[in-house]
């Protein structure tokens, strides 16, 4: 039976913590050919869109559409900037900074990385400056026995353009932006084109200050119609309809395109998103209780790349990447638990307790004026 996505949002009940951790896992499962073997021509998901794309870069995407729609719902349900920015800074700060510590204090050390920076001081500078960018510290000689040699954590770089995203959601909802969707609509359409654009012509572009602030041209052209696909997917919930035959059209699409140069650059925004959504409300999958006990997503994506590098490191030889996928993810899995139990829930908690709270007293006060 056919179903909007509003019907299915106000239900309270969709599969997108089982998503996120499966998207996860699917980013450790992908970093293993080229972590593994030292290259990824044989990435599955590689070979099946001729070079477009891998199951990291698939997973990645989904990340971002499922965020703009979810943050978007947040904001919507905020009381105010401070609030939304909050709960936002809460779910990605600390265990950014218990990873990034961790990561100093063990991995590089392990990996016989280098800091770089001419003193101490400048050492320290750069670890707490990038630390607050959402990046990596700058390094070298990282795990140069590797297959694939030079890199710690090659997974972070997508964070800061995450929580850039939430600024930009923060933006929308202070001027009043967020509830024009026609105009975000057309913004949309035109961030689409302009990703095209850029893999047509092969834009490089960047170095300046405005790029080493806010990020690559380049990976912004990728991820902003992912994100704004997600934030109009929410603001025309009412009007979208679930069906089967929608799921799939919308693979059939994303199989064609895998034929043609740049298809999944145009195609994915529209066809990814409503398969995403399709699944994450599908209420036949009845995993809404998946996330009961934590939300385990975000210590998987944090620490499954180093763990791999390590345990690479550890064998002294190129691995099969089912045989390394298997030795990596139920170890990053497990430190993503202890990451939630540990970190994450403790600090999520109180944010989520004051606007519980919040929501309680605005209730309140509007019966009191109605009653008045």
């Amino acid at each position: 039976m056919a179903q909007s996505v509003n019907s299915a949002w106000a239900s309270g009940r969709n599969n997108f913590d089982f998503l996120r951790l499966a998207l996860a896992v699917l980013v450790i499962y992908s970093h293993c050919f080229p972590l593994g073997t030292g290259v990824e021509t044989s990435e599955p998901f590689r070979v099946l869109t001729h070079g477009q794309m891998t199951g990291g870069a698939v997973a990645v995407d989904l990340f971002f559409v499922m965020s703009g729609f979810l943050i978007t719902a947040s904001a919507e349900r905020s009381r105010g900037w401070g609030s939304f920015l909050r709960k936002r800074v809460a779910r990605i700060y600390p265990a950014f900074v218990v990873s990034a510590v961790v990561t100093l204090a063990v991995v590089a050390p392990l990996s016989g990385a280098v800091v770089l920076g001419s003193t101490r001081w400048m050492k320290a500078v750069d670890i707490v400056l990038q630390t607050l960018r959402l990046r990596e510290f700058d390094y070298s000689h990282a795990f140069l026995g590797n297959p694939y040699p030079g890199a710690i954590n090659g997974s972070v770089w997508s964070i800061q353009y995450e929580f850039w995203c939430y600024i930009g959601v923060l933006l929308l909802l202070s001027t009043g932006l967020l509830r024009r969707r026609d105009v975000l609509l057309a913004c949309f359409v035109a961030a689409v084109g302009v990703s095209v654009l850029f893999q047509v012509q092969g834009y490089v572009l960047g170095g300046k200050l405005a790029g080493r602030v806010l990020g690559s041209p380049q990976l912004w052209a990728r991820l902003l119609p992912l994100y704004m696909a997600g934030v109009v997917f929410y603001l025309y919930r009412e009007r979208v309809r679930l069906v089967w035959w929608g799921a799939a059209a919308a693979v059939i699409a994303l199989l064609f395109a895998s034929w043609v140069s740049f298809g999944w650059t145009a195609v994915f925004p529209v066809a990814g998103t409503y398969l995403v959504m399709y699944v994450g409300f599908a209420p036949w999958l009845r995993l809404e209780r998946f996330g009961r006990f934590g939300d385990f997503s975000y210590g998987t994506y944090l620490y499954a790349f180093p763990i791999e590098q390590l345990l690479m490191q550890h064998f002294g030889h190129r691995m099969r990447p089912m045989a390394l996928f298997a030795c990596a993810a139920p170890l990053t899995v497990a430190v993503a638990v202890v990451s939630w139990y540990a970190v994450e829930r403790r600090l999520l908690r109180p944010a989520r307790r004051r606007e519980s709270v919040a929501e309680v007293v605005e209730k309140q006060e509007r019966a009191a004026s109605i009653n008045a």
